[in-house]
């Protein structure tokens, strides 16, 4: 089973592929609810799409391609706090773990001891 850091700005998180792609697979559905999508919405979530169905290999979600500016930063956390309310035990602590990373509250690096996967310990707080 692979696993993918994901990142945004300086900060990010290791997650295992498959816990991933659930998630990515929650934020598409989420995307899918809405009426009509910004060029930039639709370019992440084709984007997305490709990571999701990766069979093998480091999956790339492109945050700081994509999330140019507060504006956009909002949108995803607002759909990421729809999905979460759905999501499966397995890819739940990865949407927890995404979350925090937009917010600004996840200061774990590529290099940080990877024990922030279970929910009891919690991510670095630096």
């Amino acid at each position: 089973m692979g696993t993918s850091f994901v990142k945004y700005k300086e900060f990010g998180f290791w997650t295992r592929d498959s816990f991933l792609e659930g998630w990515l697979t929650n934020l598409l559905d989420e995307m899918q609810k809405l009426p009509a999508l910004e060029p930039w919405q639709e370019a992440l979530r084709e984007h997305w799409h490709v990571q999701a169905t990766i069979d093998g290999g480091v999956m790339s979600l492109n945050l700081d391609e994509f999330l140019t500016d507060p504006k956009r930063t909002n949108f995803l956390l607002t759909l990421a706090k729809a999905a979460i309310e759905r999501s499966q035990p397995l890819s739940h602590r990865t949407g927890e773990l995404f979350i925090d990373l937009l917010m600004g509250k996840l200061k774990t690096t590529v290099s940080s001891p990877i024990d922030y996967l279970l929910p009891e310990q919690g991510p670095e707080q630096n």
